[in-house]
């Protein structure tokens, strides 16, 4: 049994193959480009010198190690997208070609691009902030969420309606608005959020492999029992290109990393998932809280950063040690043992975020309050939001870990991170 969009019991009326079925190849495309791809652009980042020098103060790995990784990501999210180009959906659906609209392209074209310029020549954070917000405008202009917050607003609206009279509602402009700042929000957000939490060998591009994984589920749960032409597939296509431009990436990038992703990648990761919690969003509430829980560990991670500097007074983009996984390598956690913690903690935030696809909205709610009230807590009582850390073991940092590679500076330093 399903609730459906509004608030009733129904049944699914296609199944998960019918539903996903024709659009699979666009996986296997992104994937085969991507893990192709990767080690030609770490030949061509080692020949060009566009290479992470380690440095033995923020920059720990025991060698020189190329850039670029995000593009090949990039490039394998392309070919995906390409080939849903070429696949007609299956006659069962009935849809027409899918159309894959170019803002969302050009969207990302644009992170990957500012993402390049900042791997190989630093830009300020708010220069970083303002090419974001760009691309989350391109997004809005193709009329991705550019209504997205309506099924929120709608309902509210029926209830003043229904006990203070007809003149009693939130007008259009103002639920145009509100949608257009929670798109921009969610790009900038996004982003940033992946960026900060490209930490360690592996940690970002499997995380999101993870998340990528959840929206997959989101997208086809949501087409199985109403299919949309104009949207369903879209978010389907959107979630397989990511899963599978990810997956190429990531065996290149684990411990030990022959090729880091760089803010090309990590930026661009935080667009692909920013765009489909926005395409969900437009369906209704409990998929926004759906997605938003599946993205909880880079949300989570990017706010108690930014709580911990607010309440330590240091600078908002100021870079620090303090963020969860260096947290669990204090503790004393390895490289690789920190990534996998991190890869089943977002996999249990997956789980919670399916959970939710079965509720009912007001149930959704309370249930993600609950579970965010919880966490933020739990994160108090653990030390996140303070900058005292736990005497760790130096071997931490080495035991079965070969060239390390933890980018992010340590307090000391006033570089930016992040934005």
């Amino acid at each position: 049994m399903f609730t459906s969009a509004t608030g009733s019991t129904s049944m699914p009326s296609l199944t998960w193959d019918t539903v996903l079925s024709p659009h699979v190849y666009v996986f296997y495309a992104a994937w085969l480009v991507s893990f192709i791809f990767t080690p030609i652009m770490r030949a061509i980042a080692n020949y060009y010198g566009i290479i992470d020098q380690p440095d033995r103060e923020r920059k720990l790995h025991s060698s020189p190690v190329a850039y670029l990784g995000g593009v090949a990501v990039f490039m394998g999210w392309l070919a995906g997208l390409a080939t849903s180009q070429l696949h007609i959906p299956a006659d069962e659906i009935g849809a027409p070609h899918l159309q894959v609209k170019l803002n969302i392209v050009f969207g990302a074209l644009i992170i990957v691009l500012l993402g390049l310029w900042d791997d190989v020549k630093r830009i300020p954070p708010r220069n970083k902030i303002l090419g974001q917000a760009i691309a989350a405008i391109i997004l809005l202009k193709g009329g991705v969420g550019s209504h997205c917050l309506a099924p929120l607003i709608d309902p509210i609206n029926i209830r003043l309606i229904n006990a203070l009279g007809p003149h009693f509602f939130i007008p259009a402009m103002v639920t145009a608005v509100l949608s257009w700042s929670f798109v921009i929000a969610t790009v900038v957000g996004c982003c940033n959020a992946t960026n900060l939490l490209d930490g360690l060998d592996g940690l970002c591009g499997g995380v999101t492999a993870v998340i990528a994984a959840g929206f997959l589920f989101l997208a086809v749960q949501l087409a199985m029992f109403a299919f949309d032409a104009d949207w369903d597939a879209v978010r389907i296509v959107l979630a397989l290109a990511l899963l599978g431009a990810v997956l190429g990436f990531v065996p290149y990038n684990f411990n030990p990393a022959s090729i880091f992703m760089g803010d090309a990648g990590s930026m661009f990761l935080g667009y692909s998932c920013a765009t489909i919690i926005v395409l969900l969003a437009q369906e209704q509430s409990k998929w926004l809280l759906a997605a938003m829980v599946m993205f909880a560990l880079p949300i989570l991670d990017t706010a108690l950063a930014f709580v911990r500097r607010w309440v330590n007074r240091r600078p908002l983009f100021s870079a620090d040690r303090h963020h969860f996984h260096h947290q669990l390598v204090a503790r004393g956690f390895s490289i690789r043992q920190t990534v996998l913690v991190s890869y089943a903690l977002a996999f249990a935030f997956c789980l919670l975020g399916m959970m939710i696809a079965y509720m009912r909205t007001r149930y959704a709610v309370a249930f993600y309050l609950v579970i965010f009230g919880s966490i933020i807590v739990a994160a108090y009582k653990m030390g996140l939001v303070h900058e005292k850390r736990p005497a760790a073991n130096s071997n931490n940092l080495t035991r079965g870990d070969a060239n390390i590679t933890t980018r992010t500076p340590p307090p000391s330093l006033d570089k930016p991170e992040g934005a």
